[in-house]
């Protein structure tokens, strides 16, 4: 093995900001003025990464540049590494402002909407002095957020991948039911199992979410297709949507509760082993996160009546 390939690449922080700023701007020149240095410094810098990396980083043509395919790999490493260290200048900004603390949260929609609204409040007014930053993303994004460490901590409803080797605690579970228009043929059953409504208009959260995934497998197991009417973004739009009567949904039951009395509809419990998912935390080790995002760990688990004492 050369030397070459045994020595990593030195990369400064300055020559990368540069790098990023023309492939950004598509200009040396702009690059330069956003990084408030002349052309010709940016030029050199640019070269003296070209130089360590072994490759052209850019092509240069008479209207700009652009990036190689080892200039865009580059970039999105580069641009990855400029998102942390602007989330560190942020949050040490924080503590010398008096803000004693900052906590990355991705959650699925189920703990957006139903769990964390009060469980958050509290935790606030408990603790005045740490920022919360709270992002919604799918079940398997909450999970791919926390693997590339772009989140403290997740909430989804989904069971990672054991490979993945995360810390899991079960934050709630929830019972699916099917939404139904209040006069629907299945509307005073008790229950509902989900190959009876296979040949129903399905009205379905969008691709990627939890519930639209266990239902898509769910149906592939009984060799069936949904039959999907429309996809929407949200638990209201799927409860204004079976309430004018297009289709049915599946919903969490805490979703349909409030609104049995208000909407025309009704919802019947879904009678399958699956019905029932948990929503967890998962996070890549509890014991080892900064003490914000230990605190309202201990706090979220506090508010469902858990112990969390072998995790934390």
């Amino acid at each position: 093995m050369s030397q070459k390939e045994r020595n990593p690449i030195s990369f400064d922080l300055e020559s990368l900001q540069v790098f990023l700023a023309a492939v950004e701007e598509h200009s040396i020149f702009a690059a330069a003025r956003r990084n408030h240095i002349v052309a010709s410094a940016a030029s050199k810098r640019i070269s003296v990464l070209e130089e360590r990396a072994g490759t052209v980083l850019l092509y240069r043509h008479s209207r700009g540049v652009r990036p190689t395919p080892a200039g865009e790999a580059l970039y999105h490493h580069a641009k990855r590494l400029d998102e942390h260290l602007r989330r560190i200048s942020d949050e040490l900004s924080e503590y010398a402002n008096g803000v004693r603390g900052h906590v990355r949260i991705h959650v699925n929609l189920t703990a957006m909407v139903q769990y964390l609204p009060r469980d958050l409040s509290s935790f606030l007014q408990e603790n005045p002095q740490i920022r919360l930053d709270l992002v919604e993303k799918t079940s398997d994004q909450v999970v791919q957020a926390v693997v590339s460490g772009l989140t403290d901590i997740g909430i989804c409803s989904s069971a990672p991948d054991p490979a993945l080797d995360l810390d899991v605690l079960t934050y709630g579970v929830d019972q699916l039911v099917v939404v139904l228009p209040s006069d629907h043929r299945f509307a005073r059953r008790r229950g509902v199992r989900f190959e009876e409504i296979l040949d129903e208009d399905i009205i379905s959260l969008t691709y990627g979410t939890s519930i639209h995934k266990l239902c898509t497998s769910a149906a592939d197991r009984l060799g069936r297709t949904l039959r999907v009417r429309m996809e929407v973004t949200g638990f209201e739009a799927v409860r204004n949507m079976v309430a004018s009567g297009l289709g049915v949904g599946i919903l969490p039951s805490p979703s349909v509760e409030p609104y049995l009395g208000v909407m025309p509809l009704r919802m019947v419990a879904l009678k399958e082993p699956w019905g029932k998912r948990p929503l967890n935390i998962v996070a890549r080790r509890f014991r080892v996160l900064p003490l914000p995002s230990q605190l309202l760990i201990r706090h979220l688990a506090r508010c469902r009546g858990l112990v969390v004492n072998d995790y934390l």
